[in-house]
């Protein structure tokens, strides 16, 4: 996860008395106290019913809640029930950012996000044993292009709108997942990965989303405003808690969010031949498939460029040098437009939004199919 700007942060430590906090808070000791810890709301779900579908889980969920109430009833009050803290009205500028740069996010996702997070042996495992990215590797991710298109439609995440649902099936699966790999427990060794999907897990996967992506963008030639950066911040702190994420994991401002990032890479980076199959196998097969129809050579290079050498070299993630220089010059034209689109009236803006949004549903019915039927989640915003 970390670039070497980043591990020279690390390296030098918490600078005021606010990052002394926030190290404390995040310390390994603690870090490690949290890979015990799951989703308890969602894991009693999911030990009383058997489907793997996410959309059929959600629905039994509502279904048995309607009938017997107990703990699907608890679940469904408890993701309903808006925090405090939440502004649906200042978590729009956030959602708008990230439906505006759809295709430029799924880019970074596809060649950073993702495959970093393959350096992290721990979650890595959970992949690996249920097999979930070795078969069929271009269908999940776009699946995972569907999840995030969902939350950033017109309705964000609002209880009841469609990017809701889609977080709740998301977590319900993960709980299903869990439940599946505690009834075959030779097939994850906990005592030594720990419980999968815990706690340090599903804080990393908020972070993957939202700090490396941000991160990524400023690589690519978008750097956010600080309204922006704070928006998208504000975004993802509230789909995390309707993931599961425990509100003390849960960072206040993204300046904190940093120094989380940096304590659990620390904490859980190490790379493995297992996690470089899949680092590679995701860029085989995306390559030539839309949105972005780049062959393999290309998508390695980009990747290469966005997570640094150091992981690339490990990963066998390989450099093609006409593309490098590509890089650069696209990084001008991004900023440069970048520069006209926040020029526009706040009328051009919007529609330029839709236009995304809709190029982007359009880009998951290739990959996914016309069928709704066969899509990872039952509806599209």
């Amino acid at each position: 996860m970390a670039r070497p700007e980043e591990l020279l942060r690390m390296a030098r430590g918490p600078q005021t008395p606010q990052e002394r906090i926030w190290w404390d808070r995040y310390s390994h000791e603690k870090l490690d106290a949290w890979r015990f810890v799951c989703d308890e709301p969602a894991d009693v779900c999911a030990r009383a019913i058997s489907r793997q579908k996410p959309s059929g889980l959600l629905d039994e969920v509502e279904q048995r809640a309607a009938t017997e109430g107990g703990v699907f009833k608890a679940f469904l009050d408890q993701v309903h029930t808006v925090p405090a803290w939440v502004d649906f009205e200042a978590m729009e500028l956030g959602r708008r950012v990230l439906m505006r740069h759809g295709t430029l996010q799924g880019l970074v996702l596809l060649c950073s996000s993702l495959v970093e997070g393959y350096a992290f042996a721990k979650p890595s495992q959970v992949l690996v044993q249920t097999g979930r990215l070795q078969r069929d590797v271009s269908r999940r991710i776009y699946e995972t292009g569907q999840f995030l298109h969902n939350m950033v439609g017109p309705d964000g995440l609002r209880p009841g709108g469609v990017g809701h649902r889609t977080i709740l099936e998301v977590r319900l699966l993960h709980a299903a997942v869990r439940h599946y790999l505690d009834k075959h427990p030779g097939r994850y060794p906990e005592e030594k990965f720990q419980r999968p999907i815990n706690q340090e897990d599903m804080a990393g996967t908020v972070l993957e989303f939202d700090f490396m992506v941000v991160r990524g963008l400023k690589l690519l030639g978008l750097d956010l405003t600080e309204e922006e950066r704070v928006g998208v911040h504000y975004f993802w702190r509230y789909a995390g808690w309707l993931l599961g994420v425990d509100e003390r994991l849960l960072t206040v401002s993204y300046q904190e969010q940093e120094i989380l990032a940096l304590q659990l890479h620390s904490h859980g980076y190490s790379p493995t031949p297992e996690g470089a199959q899949l680092a590679r196998a995701l860029l085989r097969d995306m390559s030539n498939k839309p949105p972005f129809m780049m062959p393999e050579k290309v998508l390695h290079t980009i990747s290469r460029y966005l997570i640094g050498d150091d992981l690339a070299d490990q990963f066998g993630i390989r450099n093609w040098m006409p593309v490098e220089g590509a890089i650069h010059l696209a990084r001008t034209g991004i900023r440069i437009s970048t520069i006209g689109l926040r020029l526009l009236p706040e009328a051009g803006q919007r529609q330029l939004e839709r236009a995304a949004h809709a190029l982007g549903a359009r880009t998951l019915r290739q990959g996914l199919g016309s069928d709704p039927a066969t899509w990872g989640f039952r509806s599209m915003a």
